[in-house]
Protein backbone atom coordinates (compact mmCIF):
# COMPACT_ATOMS: atom_id res chain seq x y z
CA UNK A 1 0.00 0.00 0.00
CA UNK A 2 2.40 2.52 1.01
CA UNK A 3 4.54 1.81 -2.19
CA UNK A 4 1.52 2.59 -4.21
CA UNK A 5 0.56 5.43 -2.75
CA UNK A 6 4.63 6.39 -2.77
CA UNK A 7 4.80 5.74 -6.74
CA UNK A 8 1.08 7.44 -7.15
CA UNK A 9 2.73 10.40 -5.11
CA UNK A 10 5.78 10.86 -7.28
CA UNK A 11 4.14 10.87 -10.11
CA UNK A 12 1.41 13.19 -9.90
CA UNK A 13 2.64 15.49 -7.37
CA UNK A 14 3.50 17.84 -9.52
CA UNK A 15 0.16 17.77 -11.87
CA UNK A 16 -1.73 18.22 -8.78
CA UNK A 17 0.41 21.05 -7.11
CA UNK A 18 -0.24 22.70 -10.22
CA UNK A 19 -3.61 22.73 -10.86
CA UNK A 20 -3.83 23.89 -6.89
CA UNK A 21 -1.46 26.69 -7.65
CA UNK A 22 -3.47 27.87 -10.58
CA UNK A 23 -7.01 27.92 -8.92
CA UNK A 24 -5.88 29.12 -5.81
CA UNK A 25 -3.56 31.79 -7.18
CA UNK A 26 -1.64 31.31 -3.63
CA UNK A 27 1.82 28.94 -3.21
CA UNK A 28 1.42 28.80 0.38
CA UNK A 29 -2.52 27.16 -0.05
CA UNK A 30 -1.57 25.46 -2.75
CA UNK A 31 0.57 23.60 -0.61
CA UNK A 32 -1.86 22.91 1.79
CA UNK A 33 -4.76 21.75 -0.29
CA UNK A 34 -1.98 19.09 -2.25
CA UNK A 35 -1.27 17.94 1.27
CA UNK A 36 -5.30 17.48 2.14
CA UNK A 37 -5.38 15.99 -1.10
CA UNK A 38 -2.68 12.96 -0.74
CA UNK A 39 -4.22 12.52 2.66
CA UNK A 40 -7.45 11.84 0.51
CA UNK A 41 -5.73 9.58 -1.96
CA UNK A 42 -4.02 8.04 1.10
CA UNK A 43 -6.91 7.16 2.83
CA UNK A 44 -8.92 6.26 0.16
CA UNK A 45 -6.71 4.20 -2.31
CA UNK A 46 -8.06 1.25 -0.97
CA UNK A 47 -11.36 2.21 -2.31
CA UNK A 48 -9.99 3.17 -5.54
CA UNK A 49 -11.21 0.27 -8.11
CA UNK A 50 -9.61 1.70 -11.19
CA UNK A 51 -12.83 2.49 -13.03
CA UNK A 52 -10.79 5.49 -14.40
CA UNK A 53 -7.08 6.29 -14.51
CA UNK A 54 -5.23 6.93 -11.26
CA UNK A 55 -4.54 10.35 -12.72
CA UNK A 56 -7.93 10.64 -12.87
CA UNK A 57 -8.87 10.10 -9.81
CA UNK A 58 -6.26 12.53 -8.22
CA UNK A 59 -7.71 15.32 -10.07
CA UNK A 60 -10.78 14.65 -9.52
CA UNK A 61 -9.89 14.27 -5.08
CA UNK A 62 -7.96 17.61 -5.93
CA UNK A 63 -11.02 19.56 -7.54
CA UNK A 64 -12.98 18.14 -4.81
CA UNK A 65 -10.64 19.81 -2.49
CA UNK A 66 -10.26 22.81 -3.87
CA UNK A 67 -14.02 23.62 -4.29
CA UNK A 68 -14.95 22.00 -0.99
CA UNK A 69 -12.23 24.71 0.56
CA UNK A 70 -13.71 27.51 -1.71
CA UNK A 71 -17.19 26.85 -0.07
CA UNK A 72 -16.00 26.88 3.23
CA UNK A 73 -13.92 29.90 3.32
CA UNK A 74 -14.91 31.78 0.40
CA UNK A 75 -11.40 33.28 -0.08
CA UNK A 76 -10.88 35.77 -2.64
CA UNK A 77 -9.42 32.83 -5.25
CA UNK A 78 -8.34 35.18 -7.78
CA UNK A 79 -5.91 37.49 -6.69
CA UNK A 80 -3.30 38.64 -9.03
CA UNK A 81 0.13 36.98 -8.47
CA UNK A 82 2.68 38.28 -10.47
CA UNK A 83 3.62 36.22 -14.01
CA UNK A 84 7.12 37.15 -13.59
CA UNK A 85 7.90 34.42 -11.81
CA UNK A 86 6.35 32.03 -14.37
CA UNK A 87 8.76 34.11 -17.31
CA UNK A 88 11.21 35.58 -15.61
CA UNK A 89 13.47 32.31 -16.18
CA UNK A 90 12.66 32.00 -20.30
CA UNK A 91 13.35 35.77 -21.26
CA UNK A 92 15.55 35.88 -24.30
CA UNK A 93 15.30 40.06 -24.19
CA UNK A 94 13.92 42.88 -21.81
CA UNK A 95 11.32 43.49 -25.31
CA UNK A 96 10.53 39.38 -25.21
CA UNK A 97 9.55 39.26 -21.35
CA UNK A 98 7.76 42.12 -21.79
CA UNK A 99 5.47 40.88 -24.42
CA UNK A 100 5.28 37.51 -22.86
CA UNK A 101 4.65 38.62 -19.37
CA UNK A 102 2.01 40.74 -21.00
CA UNK A 103 -0.25 38.34 -22.56
CA UNK A 104 0.46 35.55 -20.10
CA UNK A 105 -0.99 38.27 -17.78
CA UNK A 106 -3.94 38.53 -20.43
CA UNK A 107 -4.24 34.46 -20.53
CA UNK A 108 -4.72 34.71 -16.50
CA UNK A 109 -6.92 37.71 -16.44
CA UNK A 110 -9.09 35.54 -18.69
CA UNK A 111 -9.09 32.45 -17.49
CA UNK A 112 -9.95 33.79 -14.21
CA UNK A 113 -12.99 35.78 -15.56
CA UNK A 114 -14.98 32.34 -16.36
CA UNK A 115 -16.90 30.36 -14.25
CA UNK A 116 -15.07 27.84 -12.09
CA UNK A 117 -16.43 25.15 -14.40
CA UNK A 118 -15.26 26.30 -17.65
CA UNK A 119 -11.42 27.00 -16.00
CA UNK A 120 -11.49 23.72 -15.02
CA UNK A 121 -12.09 21.99 -18.39
CA UNK A 122 -10.18 24.30 -19.97
CA UNK A 123 -7.06 23.41 -17.72
CA UNK A 124 -7.93 19.74 -17.68
CA UNK A 125 -7.98 19.28 -21.38
CA UNK A 126 -5.40 22.44 -22.24
CA UNK A 127 -3.11 22.52 -19.36
CA UNK A 128 -3.56 18.60 -18.05
CA UNK A 129 -3.62 16.60 -21.22
CA UNK A 130 -6.41 14.51 -20.37
CA UNK A 131 -8.80 12.77 -22.36
CA UNK A 132 -11.87 13.20 -22.75
CA UNK A 133 -13.18 10.26 -21.02
CA UNK A 134 -10.56 11.00 -18.34
CA UNK A 135 -12.21 14.66 -17.82
CA UNK A 136 -15.97 13.02 -17.72
CA UNK A 137 -14.45 10.35 -15.18
CA UNK A 138 -12.88 13.78 -13.14
CA UNK A 139 -16.27 15.62 -13.71
CA UNK A 140 -18.97 12.99 -13.57
CA UNK A 141 -20.11 13.62 -16.73
CA UNK A 142 -20.21 11.90 -20.09
CA UNK A 143 -17.35 12.59 -22.79
CA UNK A 144 -19.86 14.26 -24.84
CA UNK A 145 -20.77 16.30 -22.32
CA UNK A 146 -17.05 17.34 -22.09
CA UNK A 147 -16.60 17.63 -25.84
CA UNK A 148 -19.81 20.66 -25.95
CA UNK A 149 -18.72 22.01 -22.37
CA UNK A 150 -15.12 22.48 -23.86
CA UNK A 151 -16.20 23.86 -27.01
CA UNK A 152 -17.93 26.27 -25.06
CA UNK A 153 -15.91 27.60 -23.02
CA UNK A 154 -13.33 27.74 -25.69
CA UNK A 155 -15.53 30.25 -27.47
CA UNK A 156 -16.14 32.42 -24.19
CA UNK A 157 -12.46 32.60 -23.42
CA UNK A 158 -12.11 33.53 -27.12
CA UNK A 159 -14.62 36.20 -26.98
CA UNK A 160 -13.19 37.92 -23.59
CA UNK A 161 -9.44 37.36 -25.30
CA UNK A 162 -10.38 39.05 -28.09
CA UNK A 163 -12.35 41.41 -26.20
CA UNK A 164 -9.78 42.37 -23.73
CA UNK A 165 -7.03 42.35 -26.70
CA UNK A 166 -8.92 44.78 -28.90
CA UNK A 167 -9.91 47.07 -25.39
CA UNK A 168 -6.08 47.37 -25.03
CA UNK A 169 -5.44 48.65 -28.10
CA UNK A 170 -7.72 51.38 -28.16
CA UNK A 171 -5.66 52.78 -24.94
Amino acid sequence: MKERFNRIYILYKNDIYGYMVYMAKDRQLAEELTQETFLKIYLGLRKFKGDSSEKTWCLTIARNTFLSYARKKRPILLEEQTVEQIFEEHAESPEEYMLRKEKGERIKQVLMSLEESDRTIILLRDYENLSYEEIAAALGITAASVKGKLFRAREKYKRKYEKLTLSEEVE
